[in-house]
Protein backbone atom coordinates (compact mmCIF):
# COMPACT_ATOMS: atom_id res chain seq x y z
CA UNK A 1 0.00 0.00 0.00
CA UNK A 2 2.67 2.27 -0.58
CA UNK A 3 1.14 4.33 -3.41
CA UNK A 4 -0.84 5.72 -0.20
CA UNK A 5 0.90 8.60 1.29
CA UNK A 6 0.67 10.07 4.86
CA UNK A 7 2.22 12.81 6.39
CA UNK A 8 2.69 13.78 10.19
CA UNK A 9 2.66 17.16 11.05
CA UNK A 10 5.21 17.67 13.95
CA UNK A 11 8.25 15.96 15.55
CA UNK A 12 6.42 13.06 17.42
CA UNK A 13 7.65 9.79 19.39
CA UNK A 14 9.16 7.64 16.07
CA UNK A 15 6.56 4.86 17.25
CA UNK A 16 4.00 6.73 14.69
CA UNK A 17 6.01 6.47 11.59
CA UNK A 18 7.63 3.26 12.45
CA UNK A 19 4.40 2.07 12.36
CA UNK A 20 3.26 3.71 9.09
CA UNK A 21 6.07 3.26 7.11
CA UNK A 22 5.86 -0.49 7.17
CA UNK A 23 2.71 -0.17 5.22
CA UNK A 24 2.33 3.39 3.42
CA UNK A 25 4.97 6.23 2.48
CA UNK A 26 5.36 8.35 5.15
CA UNK A 27 6.84 12.08 4.97
CA UNK A 28 6.91 14.44 8.66
CA UNK A 29 7.73 17.39 9.41
CA UNK A 30 10.59 17.02 11.56
CA UNK A 31 11.01 20.04 13.69
CA UNK A 32 9.34 20.68 16.89
CA UNK A 33 7.01 23.63 15.88
CA UNK A 34 3.66 23.56 14.50
CA UNK A 35 3.56 22.76 10.70
CA UNK A 36 3.01 26.50 8.72
CA UNK A 37 -0.31 26.71 8.49
CA UNK A 38 -0.03 28.39 4.46
CA UNK A 39 1.00 25.20 3.81
CA UNK A 40 -1.52 23.13 5.20
CA UNK A 41 -3.37 23.58 1.56
CA UNK A 42 -0.60 21.69 0.11
CA UNK A 43 -0.94 19.20 2.62
CA UNK A 44 -4.25 18.28 2.08
CA UNK A 45 -4.06 18.24 -1.67
CA UNK A 46 -0.97 16.25 -1.86
CA UNK A 47 -1.73 13.23 0.95
CA UNK A 48 -4.20 10.43 1.63
CA UNK A 49 -3.91 10.83 5.64
CA UNK A 50 -2.59 13.56 7.43
CA UNK A 51 -1.76 12.56 11.38
CA UNK A 52 -1.67 16.09 13.01
CA UNK A 53 -1.33 18.22 16.24
CA UNK A 54 -3.88 20.79 17.85
CA UNK A 55 -1.79 23.19 16.72
CA UNK A 56 -2.93 23.19 12.94
CA UNK A 57 -6.20 24.65 11.71
CA UNK A 58 -7.83 22.38 9.59
CA UNK A 59 -10.67 25.18 8.62
CA UNK A 60 -13.43 24.71 6.06
CA UNK A 61 -11.32 26.94 3.51
CA UNK A 62 -8.44 24.81 4.19
CA UNK A 63 -10.21 21.47 3.77
CA UNK A 64 -11.98 22.99 0.23
CA UNK A 65 -8.67 22.16 -0.85
CA UNK A 66 -8.77 18.61 -0.36
CA UNK A 67 -8.15 16.53 -3.42
CA UNK A 68 -6.66 12.99 -2.12
CA UNK A 69 -7.00 13.23 1.52
CA UNK A 70 -9.13 10.45 3.52
CA UNK A 71 -8.34 10.77 6.89
CA UNK A 72 -7.13 12.90 9.84
CA UNK A 73 -5.67 11.31 12.84
CA UNK A 74 -5.55 14.09 15.35
CA UNK A 75 -3.28 13.80 18.02
CA UNK A 76 -5.02 15.10 20.72
CA UNK A 77 -8.49 14.73 22.87
CA UNK A 78 -10.09 17.67 21.40
CA UNK A 79 -10.97 17.84 17.64
CA UNK A 80 -11.78 21.93 17.90
CA UNK A 81 -8.86 22.33 15.85
CA UNK A 82 -11.23 20.55 12.85
CA UNK A 83 -14.18 21.63 11.44
CA UNK A 84 -15.40 18.00 11.83
CA UNK A 85 -19.04 18.59 10.14
CA UNK A 86 -17.68 19.87 6.92
CA UNK A 87 -14.48 17.27 6.94
CA UNK A 88 -17.18 14.59 7.30
CA UNK A 89 -19.27 16.50 4.29
CA UNK A 90 -16.89 15.84 1.84
CA UNK A 91 -15.72 12.41 2.65
CA UNK A 92 -12.84 12.77 5.39
CA UNK A 93 -13.08 10.76 8.30
CA UNK A 94 -11.78 12.54 11.50
CA UNK A 95 -10.10 10.78 14.33
CA UNK A 96 -8.89 11.42 18.07
CA UNK A 97 -6.54 10.12 20.95
CA UNK A 98 -9.44 9.86 23.59
CA UNK A 99 -8.38 6.94 26.23
CA UNK A 100 -4.42 7.32 26.50
CA UNK A 101 -4.81 10.96 27.46
CA UNK A 102 -7.44 10.63 30.97
CA UNK A 103 -4.48 9.67 33.78
CA UNK A 104 -2.08 11.93 32.75
CA UNK A 105 -4.30 14.71 32.51
CA UNK A 106 -6.45 14.06 35.98
CA UNK A 107 -3.12 13.67 37.34
CA UNK A 108 -1.87 17.38 36.30
CA UNK A 109 -5.33 18.39 37.61
CA UNK A 110 -4.49 17.91 41.08
CA UNK A 111 -0.78 18.84 40.66
CA UNK A 112 -1.97 22.04 39.67
CA UNK A 113 -4.71 22.27 42.73
CA UNK A 114 -2.00 21.20 45.06
CA UNK A 115 0.75 23.36 44.03
CA UNK A 116 -1.74 26.34 44.44
CA UNK A 117 -2.88 25.96 47.95
CA UNK A 118 -0.02 24.52 49.41
CA UNK A 119 2.07 27.55 47.66
CA UNK A 120 4.24 25.55 46.72
CA UNK A 121 5.40 27.91 44.20
CA UNK A 122 6.42 30.86 46.39
CA UNK A 123 7.36 28.17 49.04
CA UNK A 124 10.46 26.95 46.42
CA UNK A 125 11.17 31.09 45.30
CA UNK A 126 11.72 31.84 49.21
CA UNK A 127 13.98 28.92 49.86
CA UNK A 128 15.84 29.88 46.96
CA UNK A 129 16.36 33.51 47.88
CA UNK A 130 17.94 32.34 51.09
CA UNK A 131 14.85 33.61 53.38
CA UNK A 132 14.67 30.08 54.94
CA UNK A 133 16.26 31.00 58.02
CA UNK A 134 14.20 28.72 61.03
CA UNK A 135 10.69 26.65 61.35
CA UNK A 136 8.21 28.91 61.49
CA UNK A 137 4.35 28.05 62.25
CA UNK A 138 2.85 30.55 60.41
CA UNK A 139 4.98 30.15 57.17
CA UNK A 140 3.08 29.41 53.68
CA UNK A 141 -0.40 28.60 55.51
CA UNK A 142 -2.33 26.31 52.67
CA UNK A 143 -5.19 24.70 52.93
CA UNK A 144 -6.71 20.86 53.31
CA UNK A 145 -8.39 19.15 50.86
CA UNK A 146 -10.23 16.65 52.73
CA UNK A 147 -13.48 17.45 53.96
CA UNK A 148 -14.26 20.14 50.80
CA UNK A 149 -15.98 20.07 48.30
CA UNK A 150 -15.01 19.49 44.41
CA UNK A 151 -17.60 20.38 41.47
CA UNK A 152 -16.51 18.91 38.39
CA UNK A 153 -17.91 20.25 35.43
CA UNK A 154 -18.39 17.40 32.21
CA UNK A 155 -17.94 14.02 33.34
CA UNK A 156 -16.53 11.71 30.79
CA UNK A 157 -13.48 9.77 30.98
CA UNK A 158 -11.18 12.86 32.27
CA UNK A 159 -13.99 13.97 34.96
CA UNK A 160 -14.68 10.40 36.16
CA UNK A 161 -10.75 10.31 36.83
CA UNK A 162 -10.56 13.67 38.00
CA UNK A 163 -13.40 12.58 40.47
CA UNK A 164 -11.73 9.01 41.39
CA UNK A 165 -8.28 11.17 42.73
CA UNK A 166 -11.00 13.19 44.67
CA UNK A 167 -12.76 10.69 46.46
CA UNK A 168 -9.16 9.19 47.37
CA UNK A 169 -8.15 12.97 48.89
CA UNK A 170 -10.94 12.93 50.96
CA UNK A 171 -12.96 15.60 48.90
CA UNK A 172 -16.46 15.43 48.43
CA UNK A 173 -17.15 14.76 44.86
CA UNK A 174 -20.28 17.06 42.74
CA UNK A 175 -20.68 16.81 39.19
CA UNK A 176 -22.53 18.79 36.31
CA UNK A 177 -23.28 16.68 32.97
CA UNK A 178 -25.28 17.57 30.40
CA UNK A 179 -27.13 14.16 30.36
CA UNK A 180 -27.87 11.67 33.22
CA UNK A 181 -24.48 9.62 33.71
CA UNK A 182 -25.62 5.75 35.00
CA UNK A 183 -21.46 4.82 35.31
CA UNK A 184 -20.58 7.13 38.11
CA UNK A 185 -17.88 6.47 40.50
CA UNK A 186 -18.68 6.14 44.26
CA UNK A 187 -19.04 8.53 46.05
CA UNK A 188 -19.61 11.53 43.20
CA UNK A 189 -23.10 12.84 42.97
CA UNK A 190 -24.49 14.21 39.97
CA UNK A 191 -26.12 17.65 40.29
CA UNK A 192 -27.37 20.85 38.74
CA UNK A 193 -24.85 22.99 37.42
CA UNK A 194 -26.49 25.93 39.82
CA UNK A 195 -26.13 23.55 43.09
CA UNK A 196 -22.39 22.91 42.00
CA UNK A 197 -21.80 26.38 41.40
CA UNK A 198 -23.09 27.49 44.87
CA UNK A 199 -21.56 24.41 46.87
CA UNK A 200 -18.28 23.97 45.33
CA UNK A 201 -14.96 24.40 47.14
CA UNK A 202 -13.24 23.48 43.93
CA UNK A 203 -14.06 24.00 39.97
CA UNK A 204 -12.48 21.76 37.35
CA UNK A 205 -13.89 22.11 34.32
CA UNK A 206 -13.72 18.90 31.96
CA UNK A 207 -15.98 18.92 28.76
CA UNK A 208 -15.23 19.20 25.38
CA UNK A 209 -15.42 22.86 23.18
CA UNK A 210 -18.17 23.61 20.97
CA UNK A 211 -20.68 26.15 20.38
CA UNK A 212 -22.47 25.43 24.01
CA UNK A 213 -19.34 25.99 25.82
CA UNK A 214 -17.29 28.61 24.27
CA UNK A 215 -16.97 31.51 27.21
CA UNK A 216 -19.29 29.11 29.36
CA UNK A 217 -17.80 30.79 32.21
CA UNK A 218 -17.93 34.14 32.42
CA UNK A 219 -18.78 36.69 34.90
CA UNK A 220 -22.35 35.76 35.21
CA UNK A 221 -21.50 31.99 35.92
CA UNK A 222 -18.62 33.14 38.01
CA UNK A 223 -20.88 35.44 40.18
CA UNK A 224 -22.70 32.47 41.39
CA UNK A 225 -19.84 30.93 42.64
CA UNK A 226 -20.94 31.66 46.24
CA UNK A 227 -17.91 30.25 48.09
CA UNK A 228 -15.02 32.07 45.71
CA UNK A 229 -13.67 28.52 44.89
CA UNK A 230 -10.39 27.90 43.20
CA UNK A 231 -11.27 27.26 39.28
CA UNK A 232 -9.56 24.73 37.71
CA UNK A 233 -9.19 24.70 33.53
CA UNK A 234 -7.47 21.51 31.58
CA UNK A 235 -10.45 21.29 28.83
CA UNK A 236 -9.98 24.39 26.03
CA UNK A 237 -9.08 27.54 26.86
CA UNK A 238 -12.24 29.50 25.32
CA UNK A 239 -14.38 28.00 27.80
CA UNK A 240 -13.27 30.21 30.08
CA UNK A 241 -13.65 33.96 28.93
CA UNK A 242 -9.89 35.71 29.91
CA UNK A 243 -11.10 38.88 30.76
CA UNK A 244 -14.04 37.82 32.72
CA UNK A 245 -11.52 35.63 34.73
CA UNK A 246 -8.98 38.09 35.46
CA UNK A 247 -11.53 40.84 36.59
CA UNK A 248 -13.02 37.90 38.80
CA UNK A 249 -9.69 37.24 40.26
CA UNK A 250 -8.51 40.90 41.17
CA UNK A 251 -12.01 41.74 42.83
CA UNK A 252 -11.85 37.90 44.77
CA UNK A 253 -14.93 36.61 43.05
CA UNK A 254 -12.32 33.98 43.16
CA UNK A 255 -10.12 32.67 45.80
CA UNK A 256 -7.69 31.30 42.54
CA UNK A 257 -7.31 29.91 39.28
CA UNK A 258 -5.14 27.02 37.87
CA UNK A 259 -4.99 27.25 34.10
CA UNK A 260 -3.07 24.94 31.40
CA UNK A 261 -4.80 25.83 28.87
CA UNK A 262 -5.43 29.67 28.19
CA UNK A 263 -7.47 31.91 25.01
CA UNK A 264 -5.81 33.38 23.34
CA UNK A 265 -3.03 30.16 23.15
CA UNK A 266 -0.13 30.76 23.59
CA UNK A 267 -0.66 33.42 26.37
CA UNK A 268 1.21 36.39 26.07
CA UNK A 269 4.37 36.76 28.93
CA UNK A 270 2.86 40.04 29.90
CA UNK A 271 -0.91 38.97 29.93
CA UNK A 272 -2.64 40.51 33.24
CA UNK A 273 -3.06 36.70 34.43
CA UNK A 274 0.29 36.57 34.91
CA UNK A 275 0.36 39.42 37.07
CA UNK A 276 -2.32 37.90 39.69
CA UNK A 277 -0.76 36.00 42.30
CA UNK A 278 -3.01 33.25 43.12
CA UNK A 279 -3.22 32.34 39.38
CA UNK A 280 -1.07 29.76 38.21
CA UNK A 281 -0.89 28.49 34.26
CA UNK A 282 1.06 25.84 32.50
CA UNK A 283 1.92 25.78 29.19
CA UNK A 284 -0.72 23.06 27.86
CA UNK A 285 1.01 20.17 29.56
CA UNK A 286 -1.55 18.03 30.60
CA UNK A 287 -0.59 14.92 28.50
CA UNK A 288 2.46 15.36 28.31
CA UNK A 289 4.25 12.77 30.49
CA UNK A 290 6.35 10.02 28.41
CA UNK A 291 3.74 7.08 28.64
CA UNK A 292 1.02 9.14 27.71
CA UNK A 293 2.76 11.01 24.54
CA UNK A 294 4.26 7.07 23.65
CA UNK A 295 0.33 5.92 23.62
CA UNK A 296 -1.12 9.10 22.16
CA UNK A 297 1.51 8.38 19.14
CA UNK A 298 0.71 4.80 18.84
CA UNK A 299 -3.38 5.00 18.69
CA UNK A 300 -2.61 8.30 16.23
CA UNK A 301 -1.42 6.09 14.15
CA UNK A 302 -3.37 2.80 14.82
CA UNK A 303 -6.19 4.94 13.40
CA UNK A 304 -4.62 5.46 10.08
CA UNK A 305 -4.26 1.76 9.85
CA UNK A 306 -7.72 0.88 11.05
CA UNK A 307 -8.86 3.30 8.12
CA UNK A 308 -6.82 1.93 5.07
CA UNK A 309 -8.07 -1.47 6.71
CA UNK A 310 -4.39 -2.86 7.68
CA UNK A 311 -3.66 -5.26 10.36
CA UNK A 312 -1.25 -5.04 13.12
Amino acid sequence: MKEIKLFITRRLPSIAKDMLSRHFEVHQNDKNEPFPADKLNKLVSEYDGILSTVSEKFTKDVLKNKNKLKVISNYAVGLNNIDVEFAKSIGVSVYNTPDVVTNSTADMTFALLLSLIRKIQDAHEFVKQNKWKSWDPELFLGEELNGKTIGIIGFGRIGKAVAKRAVGFGLNVVFYNSSIVNDTIPGAIQTSLDELLTNSDYISIHVTLNKETKNMVNLNLISKMIKKPILLNLARGEIVNTEDLAYALKNNLLRGAALDVTHPEPISHDHDLLKIKNCIITPHIGTATKECRENMAKLAAENLLKHFGVKY
